[in-house]
């Protein structure tokens, strides 16, 4: 079997393209079905499908028939042709298609680098492809080295960490005056993109309470709904900036919409408590002079862009470290389906059971006579012979071109910890190409 990654995502296709071909997990559950059929030459497959990117890797037999397959299905579903015409998508093969998802799931290939969404998106690929009985032992194999590499690249560099993006940037400067954010109220004003996502930001956050206001009332509704917060009227801004301990202002307003007298009143009736005021909107929802008064902390778009300035730059840095470990683990993933040839599965299954045989005979050689041990010996390792004879058959007549041949070899690798013996590394099709 060999490896395939075909799809589109940020790199090859704009947003109205990438929007085109998602799928929710309902049609990736039907086009897993339709692809498993034993007529077609898809053995194996997994759908990875994100705002940024629609992704499918295969196990194939043929690979110049599934890609056909793939393309053609695609536009079947999704009713453009978008793949099949190939201008927007990009196809990679063996080794340089698990270089790819060990790329995807840790972060480099990302919109921006190190996001830790796209490591559950991984997961979740799997868990639903699992569900419709699509991935085989090399696909969950491949699946699972990615997501290890995901969480090895998250927890030995930096790659993840700090705010990328201004609506993350608004909860890190919240946390400069209320550490604890549990514990504190927040007002969202906006439920346009911006506003959505520092939603979501600050409902990570678990605040004490979480309202969304928005000049159409059905729209915050919705948002808060979906972050089980609540919505209020834009005409109650006056009552809900006295109880809000943190403001996300991200309105698509011409002019601003917290004024200095609107804080001034809510100020004298907050008493000393302090409040913070996060502007992320262009041009300025907030009265730059709020800033003069008391136990008032406001933070613009030059405060937020600089700290994701710096943040993105961290994180390029770690790019190299990162790299190492993608290569790392992709060396680690190559030697396991190397090992799945029939004659090294065979070498190593009889080594393991002579090694116990051996030690079992020295264990037990002290019972026996010396003239008796040599006896002992020869008929540990005739034993050993008759016990391996069926199942060595079996394994021979095993086709590793096919899923079921190959989960077999993988099973019993797994199943007897089976190590390969030095020279036992034949390439296999899964690991073969480039990795341009």
């Amino acid at each position: 079997m060999e490896l395939m990654a075909l799809g589109t995502n940020h790199t090859t296709a704009p947003a109205d393209i990438r929007d085109a071909l998602f799928m929710d997990s309902e049609e990736v559950a039907q086009f897993l079905r339709r692809l498993r059929t034993p007529a077609e030459s898809t053995s194996e497959l997994v759908v990875l499908s994100t705002c940024n990117r629609t992704e499918l890797y295969a196990a194939t037999t043929n690979a110049a028939a599934t890609e056909r397959e793939l393309r053609a299905t695609v536009t079947e579903l999704k009713g453009v042709d978008c793949l099949e015409n190939g201008d927007y998508s990009f196809c990679h093969s063996g080794k340089s298609a698990a270089l790819h998802l060990l790329r995807v799931a840790s972060g480099l290939e990302s919109l921006m680098v190190g996001e830790p969404q796209i490591l559950g998106q991984v997961k979740d690929a799997l868990t639903v492809a699992e569900d419709n009985k699509a991935p085989g032992a090399l696909l969950t194999r491949l699946f699972n080295t990615a997501v290890h590499t995901g969480k090895r690249a998250r927890s030995e560099t930096v790659i993840g960490r700090g705010a990328v993006s201004v609506a993350y940037a608004a909860v890190v400067m919240a946390r400069k005056v209320f550490a604890d954010l549990s514990k504190h109220k927040v007002l969202v004003l906006g439920a346009g993109e911006t506003g959505k996502l520092a939603a979501k930001h600050f409902h990570d956050e678990k605040p004490a309470k979480l309202t969304v206001m928005n000049r159409t009332f059905k729209r915050a509704a919705r948002l808060a709904e979906d972050l089980d917060g609540d919505a209020r009227p834009f005409e109650e801004l006056s009552e809900a900036l006295v109880e809000a301990d943190v403001v996300v202002s991200a309105t698509a307003s011409p002019e601003p919409v917290i004024t200095t007298e609107h804080m001034e009143s809510a100020v004298k009736a907050r008493g000393r408590r302090s409040v913070v005021l996060v502007d992320i909107a262009s041009p300025r929802d907030i009265d730059p002079a709020v800033s003069r008064l008391a136990n008032v902390f406001l933070y613009d778009m030059d405060a937020l862009e600089s700290v994701v300035k710096q943040n993105r730059a961290a994180r390029v840095k770690e790019i190299p470290k990162v790299e190492r470990i993608v290569d790392d683990e992709l060396n680690r993933f190559c030697e396991w389906v190397h090992t799945l040839e029939v004659v090294p599965v065979v070498r190593a299954l009889r080594r393991t059971f002579l090694e116990i045989g051996e030690r079992e005979t020295l264990k037990q050689a002290k019972r026996f006579h010396r003239t008796d041990r040599e006896a002992l010996k020869k008929y540990t390792q005739a034993l050993i012979n008759k016990l391996l004879h069926h199942p060595t058959l079996r394994i021979k007549e095993l086709d590793r071109s096919t899923t079921v041949g190959f989960g077999k070899l993988a099973a019993m690798r797994d199943l007897f910890g089976l190590e390969p013996e030095s020279g036992d590394d034949d390439a296999g099709n899964g690991c073969d190409g480039d990795t341009d």
